[in-house]
């Protein structure tokens, strides 16, 4: 028995190195089961909400004119912070703790250009074409979102996360037929079956 000791040792510590050689779930697009559903959904969902906000913001900071748009900006200032104050109380209520957690997102499986979140800061400063340039950065942004709202329909435990996520697909489907025209890259240019 002894003999057989040393190779025991050997193939259990190979084992449970090649184990820990395995994929990180957040990085290769897996959902992250131990974390639960509608708690990442909320740490996806209001750091999302807020990047449009941002970027509204700096749309109209940076002069656009177009008034179809400035009805999408305006919708979103009115109604994605009050979105975002409810998500973070939802998630104080049912997680205990209303902070969002900034790896939380990691949890839906999603990547950053899946869920719209591509647009860097100050990217309208210059553009030559502001009402096109915001309009293929949130039709994007709006896709994002959709897509993460679709994921809520099927696997939100909370009836009121779900009713979130409907009013989410509806509003920034009528918001993306609002800007398509204004597009000119392939933003506004895909297929809404797509999403």
């Amino acid at each position: 028995m002894r003999r057989w000791l040393p190779f025991v040792t050997a193939v259990l510590a190979l084992s449970a190195l090649v184990a820990g050689c395995g994929s990180d779930d957040s990085s290769s697009g897996a959902i992250d089961t131990k974390v639960p559903f509608d708690q990442a959904f909320i740490d996806a969902m209001v750091p999302h909400h807020e990047s449009a906000i941002s970027m509204a913001n700096e749309a109209i900071d940076a002069g656009l004119s177009e008034p179809e748009l400035l009805l999408v900006t305006d919708a979103i200032l009115a109604t994605q912070p009050r979105e975002v104050d409810q998500m973070k109380a939802w998630r104080g209520a049912w997680f205990g703790s209303s902070e969002i957690d900034p790896e939380g997102a990691q949890a839906l499986g999603m990547s950053t250009d899946e869920m719209g979140m591509s647009h860097s800061s100050g990217s309208f400063d210059n553009s030559t074409d502001l009402g096109g340039a915001f309009a293929e950065a949130m039709i994007t942004h709006h896709r994002g979102a959709i897509a993460m709202a679709k994921l809520a329909l099927d696997r939100a435990e909370h009836p009121e996360l779900r009713k979130l996520a409907e009013g989410i697909i509806e509003t920034q489907t009528a918001e993306i037929e609002r800007m398509e025209q204004y597009a000119t890259g392939d933003a506004g240019h895909e297929n809404m079956e797509g999403m």
